[in-house]
């Protein structure tokens, strides 16, 4: 498939499928398998959502849909990632598997209706997100250089960062969006290292030993040797400039600030 915006453009469609009369719990049952293995094994596949038709009475489908329905909803990073998917394991073993749970077409495979869209406006929010999670994240940060030149220097040696000029010369730095979660904390400024009054940012690494000797290496201070507090690993240095820079090794979910605690 190609899409009118290149190949390297988002794929999104729609799939409706039909299942048999009395297979309706085996089919989303097995479903709900297929959607765990696609989130686990496939990095490009975006969103993957099954639907069957709604019970409520109160919402009525105009026109009445069959209640046969099986409506799936995805989105795939690109056309490589779709045709990764429809060929891949988890979704050629689910057609293998259950095939015959769905009403047949004319060759005997499940009977499918696939429309490809193209999206033009709107967002996804996660539902538990949306019901549980404080809102306004902070989602940039910036470093105010006397010397620019020396700051994206030591940025670049210590974390590779390529940049994107802005008015001014503002140097720009563009990260994917991988679905990590994001975490913020408000603390008691206290006389012990990295509590200091003011504002710091975390960055990511995969290695706090490891980030930390580069970071001083290229002429940073240490600040907070490796910290373990409420299941989060971090560390603190200070950059040429004497900003006090943050490394936190991936988490699973937000559950309390880092900063305070027990050398690890």
């Amino acid at each position: 498939m190609k899409s009118d915006q290149g190949e390297s453009a988002p794929v999104s469609l729609t799939s409706r499928w039909y299942i048999r009369p009395g297979r309706e719990a085996e089919v989303v049952a097995a479903v709900t398998e297929l959607a765990a293995r696609v989130r686990a094994t496939e990095p490009g596949t975006l969103m993957y959502l099954v639907h069957t038709v709604s019970p409520e009475p109160t919402l009525q489908s105009l026109p009445p849909p069959s209640p046969q329905l099986l409506l799936f909803m995805e989105r795939y990073r690109d056309a490589a990632a779709f045709q990764a998917h429809v060929s891949g394991p988890a979704f050629t073993a689910f057609v293998a598997t259950w095939g015959d749970a769905f009403v047949p077409d004319a060759h005997g495979r499940p009977y499918t209706e696939v429309t490809f869209l193209r999206e033009e406006a709107g967002f996804v929010r996660d539902a538990a997100l949306a019901a549980d999670a404080n809102q306004h994240p902070a989602v940039m940060f910036e470093v105010i250089a006397r010397d620019q030149t020396a700051a994206l220097d030591f940025y670049t040696r210590v974390f590779g960062w390529q940049y994107r000029r802005g008015t001014g010369g503002f140097a720009y730095i563009p990260f994917p969006d991988e679905g990590q979660p994001l975490l913020g904390g408000i603390g008691q400024s206290t006389d012990a290292p990295g509590f200091a009054p003011g504002c710091a940012f975390y960055l990511q690494v995969t290695s706090v030993e490891a980030t930390l000797q580069a970071a001083l290496a290229a002429g940073a201070t240490p600040l907070l040797p490796p910290t373990r507090v409420d299941g989060y690993r971090f560390a603190m240095f200070r950059d040429p400039e004497q900003n006090a820079v943050g490394l936190i090794e991936p988490f699973s979910a937000p559950a309390a600030a880092p900063h305070a605690g027990e050398n690890s």
